[in-house]
């Protein structure tokens, strides 16, 4: 007030010493029909009558710089805050008598605007006051209406005696910026504009529209708004953010964990992840709870259970560098139970710890078992689809245990079917994520339709426990594994060379000789309970037969007339020649599983004679011949028939090694090998010297 005073006892010095100059030189000024003393139609006094002043759309009449010097005539001093309205008649109505039609050219510093130009000033009765000049010298008094906190709302401006929303045409968050720091909000770091009513409908006229902030202004009266009755309504109310959103997690196992629920419209709700949600969210949300972790995630699809009430976001899009999720600029704010085409099945969950909770359950080892996901307050099970090494290296990574080429993993419930929910399926890691939240993946509640003989386990040291059973060294006998507390035996089905070396190697055997050999267990000698495995294909270089394709547990056709047995010394098979016409001739006989048999003729060629007589310790075996058919006479039917399909290459020392198959059951004794190790030779006469 002492200001005013002071600005007023100024002015009518100017005009007292514009009166000693001369009476023509005192102006007198006014504003009418406006909202207060320093807002409304401009009206001077010239010649003893009160005349309003010409100021047509454009501003060569009368611009920001007039109004600043008419406000200093009006006794509100430098206040920086002048403005015009280009459309006064509406907003404070037309005035009558005279028009005063003068470009006064201001450079905005002068006292009086008879300073400003050169030119002597005219009054028109016949000018229209459609464009009579209305301005305002004080600030635009602004407030924020139905926030979800103080420093959010509807923005409304005071004119005319009534609070007013501004229309949400050309609304951004430049404007929301010039709107904050007008009332006070510079410290936040948050102005964020909405449109689309988000903070509910207001009430009277929208008198401003169209804000073409900058950002720098002080007042948005600077930011060429259009002033007057719009055509915008109700639903198309601005409203700004100039504070942190309220946030919090809920249902979460831990405090950093759990459903995103935001407040707005006086009400809880969620962010609906039925389309992109992505690490840059998760990083600007866990920000916002005090979390810069660069390893959380997040979660769609109501992992940490469905909300209730409004769905508030959707289509939510943060480049991740953002303080709030209020400044991500693609968010489509709403307040629904159905938003977008979300409703609460998509809700957003978030692990701003970056820490799944994971065990493995009824395995061989510490190091091995079924995967477990801690979820909901229960243990439920991860499902083996897409689930490959890239998988496997992080979970064992997760667990603190190294990944090694020994390392394997196992689909199909392997160690056991698990209970309650499965958690995840179509794991798809890269492998150097530290945690298989960080992994696409399908997430309850999605794998509702999966089941648990698709559980998944893993096994980090890569250590089966084997064994050797009824050999007669520590190096040959029964193949035996160690699953579900129990050893059980491997079916020979498909078995071969390259699974032998495997399985050689897991025993311990570094140096397998060339004549290591297998064949089926014999009848004394098959195992019992559990066939582990069957249809091997083992290519011979891995560690353990976890990291081999096969069928885990065996096909049911396979019994324990098929159990494998090894020899990785490699001894060699006893064999003899019966009924030949020399020493050097005969029936091929084996003495395998405690007796003699016979080896059955398919596919018998040289190749199989040169090994069988190298065996045989003849001298020269490459001139070995080769017989089927029984050609020196079949066996006693009491002899069993045990080999077929020799396959030897001639190099061999051993029958196994030139992987037979063994225990043949189409075979009869018309079948029966023979050879001729020394087809040129002949016994030597019993007494010749």
């Amino acid at each position: 007030m002492y200001l005013r005073q002071v600005a007023i006892f100024v002015h009518t010095c100017i005009l007292l010493t514009q009166g000693i100059l001369g009476a023509d030189q005192v102006t007198q000024a006014r504003l009418v029909g406006g909202s207060s003393n320093g807002t409304g139609r401009l009206e001077l006094l010239y010649n003893g009558q009160w005349v309003t002043v010409y100021g047509s759309y454009s501003s060569s009449y009368f611009n920001t710089n007039d109004a600043k010097v008419a406000c200093r005539m009006l006794g509100y001093g430098n206040s920086g805050i002048a403005q015009s309205f280009s459309n006064a008649p509406v907003l404070f109505g037309q005035g009558t008598g005279s028009v005063l039609n003068h470009r006064f050219h201001c450079r905005g510093n002068e006292t009086d605007l008879r300073q400003c130009g050169s030119s002597s000033w005219s009054v028109s009765t016949s000018t229209s006051h459609t464009y009579d000049v209305g301005i305002t010298c004080e600030p635009t008094k602004v407030r924020l209406a139905d926030g979800d906190t103080p420093q959010s709302g509807r923005v409304e401006v005071y004119f005319k005696g009534q609070w007013s929303s501004i229309c949400d045409t050309g609304f951004d968050n430049t404007d929301a910026r010039v709107i904050c720091n007008m009332l006070g909000y510079k410290d936040t770091g948050i102005a964020k504009a909405f449109t689309g009513a988000h903070f509910g409908l207001g009430s009277g006229d929208i008198i401003m529209t169209s804000l073409d902030c900058k950002g720098t202004e002080t007042d948005i009266k600077s930011c060429s708004p259009n002033w007057g009755h719009s055509t915008c309504n109700h639903r198309k109310d601005a409203g700004v953010n100039c504070d942190s959103t309220p946030i919090r997690l809920e249902n979460g196992p831990t405090n950093s964990s759990g459903r995103v629920e935001i407040y707005h419209g006086g009400h809880w709700g969620t962010i609906c992840g039925n389309y992109e949600f992505d690490q840059p969210d998760v990083t600007v949300i866990c920000k916002m709870l005090g979390f810069n972790n660069p390893n959380a995630f997040g979660y769609k699809n109501a992992f940490y259970g469905e909300g209730t009430g409004n769905v508030i976001i959707s289509n939510m899009k943060c480049d991740g560098s953002e303080s709030d999720i209020a400044q991500c600029q693609s968010s489509t704010w709403s307040v629904s139970t159905s938003s977008g085409g979300c409703d609460h099945t998509t809700d957003v969950g978030v692990n701003c710890a970056g820490v799944t909770e994971i065990r493995l359950v009824d395995g061989t080892s510490e190091q091995s078992g079924r995967v477990e996901i801690y979820h909901n307050g229960h243990w439920g099970t991860l499902s083996d689809g897409y689930f490959d090494n890239h998988d496997l290296r992080v979970i064992c990574r997760m667990l603190g245990y190294e990944y090694s080429s020994k390392s394997f993993f196992m689909k199909g419930a392997h160690y056991g079917s698990g209970i309650g929910e499965i958690i995840a399926t179509r794991l798809q890691c890269n492998g150097d994520e530290d945690d298989i939240g960080q992994c696409s993946a399908e997430w309850w509640p999605q794998t509702t339709s999966q089941s648990h003989d698709h559980d998944v386990g893993v096994n980090c040291d890569g250590v089966i426990p084997i064994k050797l059973v009824g050999g007669n060294s520590s190096a040959s006998g029964r193949v035996e594994l160690y699953h579900n507390g129990l050893y059980g035996t491997i079916c020979s089905r498909s078995f071969d060379r390259y699974d032998l070396t495997v399985v050689c190697r897991m025993l311990g055997f570094d140096s397998i000789p060339k004549n290591a050999y297998w064949y089926p267990a014999a009848s004394y000698s098959q195992g019992l309970g559990e066939i582990v495995v069957s249809d091997l294909t083992c290519n011979g270089i891995e560690n353990s037969l976890g990291q081999c394709g096969g069928r885990w547990p065996a096909y049911s056709s396979c019994d324990h007339s098929q159990d494998v047995f090894v020899n990785c010394n490699g001894a060699a098979e006893k064999i003899r020649l019966v009924n030949g016409a020399s020493h050097y001739s005969g029936r091929v006989e084996i003495f395998h599983s405690g007796q003699w048999a016979t080896i059955c003729d398919d596919y018998f060629d040289r190749a199989d004679a040169v090994v069988i007589c190298r065996m045989l310790k003849f001298q020269n075996p490459e001139k070995a011949v080769a017989y089927k058919r029984a050609h020196f006479g079949r066996a006693n039917d009491t002899i069993p028939i045990v080999a077929t399909s020799l396959h030897c290459n001639g190099l061999e020392t051993n029958l196994g090694q030139c992987n037979p198959s063994w225990n043949p059951s189409y075979c009869s004794h018309s079948q029966d090998i023979s050879v001729d190790c020394c087809p040129n030779c002949q016994d030597p006469i019993v007494g010749r010297k």
